[in-house]
């Protein structure tokens, strides 16, 4: 019999549940649909609002180039229904407002040589008007101007610096300079850039275990608002086996009175270096002069520091041994 009664409690109790949901939910969809009429009728009414826009500029002024920043998004402040706007806001979020700078000015860029032009936006209200829609009226435009800065491009011959890094195999090396044809290329920018500019460089390249010349179409860096002619330059890398070659040298005192003689020993030194396998036979003695400082011979030094003061192009690893010489000097 208890089982009974608790059976129908339990029963009662889902019933009455049911009800409740049954009120939540009719109060719920009654909420849904008057906001939603009040969301209708709100879109229906005539608003004021601000719309921001990305803009555009083309046609700039030939041989010219832009030296300030104009602004590159305009506020409109426009006046329409609610579902217009609403409807604009969602289509016309990444349009950008096109500003032929050439055709909105009348070509007045083009006609005088001036360096700064001021443009109130107000003017070009109709200009804009049509390009977003005849539903939407403009009432301001920010910001209120527009300003233009321009800078005079000038052409110069400039020379081409090559940037590379290279690993060579093992007795490689490069055996004279980089080779650049054209050397020098026609670049073509602003007044105010092209006045400090002394080289234009290649792009960055990298060549490892390098046995054999190289020889590449290599394009120039890219630089804002510089042209290049031509774009790309021929870089020649001329590489050889290099060997050892040591010669002994004869040391020269330099300054030394006429009326004095000094002794050096040794009188010839050892210089070591690499040298390319094309140049060794042409490597002599008589290319090299290894001197020490009459100087240091009046400071009574005990020993000469040794000085290389001239040797051939392209030398690789040179180096001079004794580093140091003693001396005697003849009364």
């Amino acid at each position: 019999m208890i089982n009974e009664l608790l059976n129908r409690i339990q029963s009662l109790l889902k019933k009455s549940e049911i009800k409740n949901q049954r009120k939540i939910i009719i109060f719920l969809v009654c909420v849904c649909i008057a906001t939603v009429l009040w969301f209708l009728n709100a879109l229906n009414k005539s608003y004021t609002v601000d719309i921001e826009f990305p803009v555009k500029y083309i046609d700039l002024p030939a041989n010219r180039v832009l030296s300030n920043h104009p602004a590159d998004k305009f506020t409109l402040t426009v006046s329409s229904y609610g579902f217009t706007i609403l409807r604009h806001k969602l289509s016309l979020a990444f349009s950008p407002l096109v500003f032929d700078v050439n055709e909105f000015t009348n070509g007045q860029l083009q006609k005088t040589n001036k360096s700064k032009y001021v443009f109130y936006t107000g003017q070009f209200i109709n200009r804009f008007s049509s390009q977003i829609s005849n539903e939407l009226k403009i009432n301001a435009i920010h910001p209120d101007t527009v300003v233009f800065s321009f800078e005079k491009m000038m052409n110069r011959l400039i020379k081409v610096i090559p940037k590379v890094d290279i690993d060579f195999v093992v007795q490689h090396d490069i055996n004279r300079p980089i080779i650049v044809v054209p050397d020098s290329v026609m670049v073509n920018g602003p007044e105010s850039i092209m006045d400090t500019l002394s080289y234009v460089y290649t792009v960055f390249q990298k060549y490892t275990k390098v046995k054999e010349p190289i020889h590449r179409n290599i394009v120039l860096k890219e630089c804002k608002s510089l042209t290049y002619k031509p774009l790309r330059v021929m870089m020649i890398i001329p590489v050889e086996e290099f060997t050892e070659k040591i010669l002994m040298i004869p040391v020269y005192v330099n300054n030394l009175p006429e009326n004095e003689h000094v002794n050096l020993f040794p009188e010839k030194v050892r210089v070591n270096f690499q040298v390319s396998l094309s140049r060794f036979k042409e490597i002599k003695a008589d290319e090299f002069r290894v001197c020490v400082e009459y100087k240091d011979i009046v400071q009574q030094k005990e020993t000469l520091s040794l000085k290389l003061e001239v040797q051939p192009r392209e030398l690789k690893g040179v180096s001079i041994y004794p580093t140091q010489v003693e001396y005697l000097i003849e009364k």
